[in-house]
């Protein structure tokens, strides 16, 4: 134990920046004399000819570097056999965004699947002749908001919904 009660000798700056965030959230800054961002700067020693450091900033990698070179190679392959960029970002927990920038990298073109206005038609005749949402859903292979954005496109008037029994 620290002479301070802070932990170990080995794990100092964790103490220091955990005092520097405390003072952030539960201390009026005027009565301390340092806002929280001198005091994590004073957290970090350093060597500098002023003997502080440059506080330490992080960059989160690129995902080509985070991703292994035969892993890129596979979700390439898949998405150029129509695997939507949203479920290999899913499987890879990635952003979905960051996903379609690595395929457009790797020339995958990425594209949005829209509902065609011929599918529109389709969904919003066989919405008013009974089908149920997941109905529509499943035998057109599409997420349940596009076919909510098509039938609202259509102008289709939706179904109250089905009561649901409590727990």
């Amino acid at each position: 134990m620290r002479p301070d009660g802070c932990g170990n000798d080995e794990s100092p700056r964790i103490c220091e920046g955990f005092a520097a965030g405390l003072l952030d959230v539960c201390s009026n800054h005027c009565i301390a004399g340092f806002s929280p961002n001198q005091l994590r700067k004073l957290a970090f020693v350093g060597d500098r000819e002023d003997g502080s450091s440059k506080a330490p900033t992080y960059r989160a990698q690129a995902l080509a570097k985070r991703l292994e070179p035969g892993a890129i190679a596979e979700i390439v392959r898949r998405a150029r056999a129509g695997e939507s960029a949203r479920s290999l970002a899913i499987e890879y927990v990635v952003a979905p965004s960051s996903m379609a920038k690595l395929l457009r990298e790797n020339g995958v073109t990425v594209s949005r699947r829209t509902v065609t206005k011929t599918k529109t038609r389709i969904l919003a005749r066989e919405y008013e002749d009974g089908a149920t949402m997941r109905e529509l859903e499943t035998k057109h292979g599409l997420s349940h908001g596009a076919v909510l954005r098509a039938l609202h496109r259509s102008g289709v008037t939706m179904r109250a919904k089905a009561p649901r029994s409590r727990i």
